[in-house]
């Protein structure tokens, strides 16, 4: 029983740990400036924004974090590691590119997949590989917008201007030193 009060005590910590007091503190003090130099009705319809946005992104970020735990689900973390971890060479920050530039969706989607690929053993250069080939390659959008809108010639030379750089930004973070440890898995902490 006591290891549960000490997750949920966890939990609540890092949820309303430093980061959420600053972001409140600064809510509030814009908040005050809003109120006197807008007036009330400008607050209310900030406010009133924020709560669309919430609703709007809530159901997304649910999406993204079930598909999150899925794939650590589905892809144990052996099979993680042998195909994107440390010891997958190139191979790996080709698989992690391919990945991340079939992965559709915005941010809700692949963050938490990347999340997810990380908790599951994927290395560095593997991450950075699949969020790089998501944000400059992304064929959801090369299908749905470029084509379409810029036409096929523009449309090829923008990626074939950039389809080499999230290999190369893995190879990059697999060489620099500065790195966190990860977090604490569920096992560790029990």
């Amino acid at each position: 029983m006591n290891a549960l009060k000490r997750k949920k005590a966890s939990l609540l910590s890092e949820i309303f740990g430093v980061p959420f007091w600053v972001f409140a503190a600064i809510s509030l003090v814009m908040g005050v400036l809003t109120w006197q130099l807008r007036g009330p009705a400008t607050v209310e319809a900030a406010v009133m924004g924020d709560i669309d946005l919430f609703l709007f992104l809530v159901p997304r970020m649910l999406g993204g974090m079930l598909i999150a735990g899925l794939v650590q689900v589905v892809l144990p973390p052996e099979v993680v590691a042998k195909w994107v971890g440390a010891e997958s060479g190139f191979r790996g920050l080709l698989i992690a590119t391919v990945v991340g530039a079939l992965t559709p969706g915005g941010p809700m989607t692949s963050f938490p997949i990347v999340v997810a690929f990380y908790m599951s053993g994927a290395d560095r250069g593997a991450l950075v590989a699949y969020i790089t080939a998501w944000s400059l390659i992304g064929f959801q959008r090369f299908m749905i917008w470029e084509l379409p809108l810029l036409g096929p010639e523009v449309a090829l030379y923008r990626v074939l201007s950039v389809f080499w750089m999230p290999v190369l930004a893995g190879f990059i973070a697999r060489r620099l030193t500065i790195w966190t440890a990860p977090p604490p898995s569920e096992e560790g902490t029990r």
